[in-house]
């Protein structure tokens, strides 16, 4: 019955989840913690935060004892984080963010101990919504509590560096984070610093981290490569691309186009 309440969450027939969990004692199944870490996960895809929380709350009642774990905790944090954003109000959006911040808290206060994921989800939902003294708060309980901070980590601080144009410590990050071994910078985390640094005319240091992405055996995104271009050639400095980088990047966007095209035949592109 888990699996079953499982595949129809992951296709969004949360009503259908729904009732094969409530059908599990006539099958004389009880729900386990799998359970109803699914049912929870089915209900927050679609954001039916309240039924989540009081399933939640369902796991702690004595009739039930069926205390949840790290991973429910993290659903809902995560959830909540992820779709904090996409309310389009300021209240509901502090809200959400502040339910997450109480969940953490609770999740400690159980005696929990937080993973990487649970740390990256809060972060990412506190940078996004410009809230970067708690972030900055967390990122540092990771290193007390001697939990390594990864790459999605450092990305979350990227980009809302980036966004505020505060580009010299988006730099700093992208270099803490090589030189710590917490990850190898991707594509998503040179794009953001690349966009922010042509918008403020420093296209020299964003060609320079185009090199190094290229050299890191990553291709920057069609965009990207076309911001840099129309930059450089704005201040007449195309001579710092090389023709080979440029001929290699091409190359590259090129075929990633194709592999999208084989995945999705009906995807049709205007070739200029």
């Amino acid at each position: 019955m888990t699996c079953l309440i499982k595949a129809l969450g992951e296709e969004g027939l949360v009503n259908e989840a729904l009732s094969a969990f409530y059908r599990m004692k006539q099958f004389r199944c009880k729900p386990d913690v799998f359970a109803y870490n699914n049912a929870i996960y089915a209900l927050c895809r679609v954001g039916f935060f309240k039924k989540a929380k009081f399933l939640f709350g369902q796991m702690d009642l004595p009739g039930f004892r069926c205390p949840p774990d790290v991973f429910t905790y993290t659903i809902l944090i995560s959830s909540y984080c992820r779709y904090a954003m996409e309310t389009g109000s300021r209240k509901a959006i502090r809200r959400r963010v502040w339910e997450a911040n109480h969940l953490f808290r609770l999740m400690l206060f159980k005696g929990f101990v937080p993973d990487v994921v649970t740390y990256n989800c809060l972060i990412n939902g506190c940078c996004k919504t410009n809230r970067i003294g708690r972030a900055l708060e967390l990122f540092d309980e990771m290193t007390q509590r001697e939990c390594v901070p990864n790459r999605v980590t450092y990305d979350s601080f990227i980009r809302y560096y980036s966004a505020v144009n505060e580009v010299d410590r988006a730099i700093e990050m992208l270099k803490m984070m090589r030189e710590k071994g917490h990850g190898v910078p991707s594509s998503s985390s040179y794009t953001p610093i690349i966009h922010s640094l042509c918008e403020v005319g420093r296209v020299g240091e964003a060609v320079d981290l185009v090199v190094e992405l290229v050299e890191g055996g990553s291709i920057p995104r069609e965009y990207t490569y076309k911001l840099v271009c129309n930059a450089l050639e704005r201040e007449g400095k195309m001579d710092l691309f090389d023709e080979n980088l440029c001929r290699h990047i091409e190359s590259g966007i090129e075929n990633r186009i194709r592999q999208v095209m084989k995945v999705k035949p009906t995807m049709r592109r205007d070739m200029s």
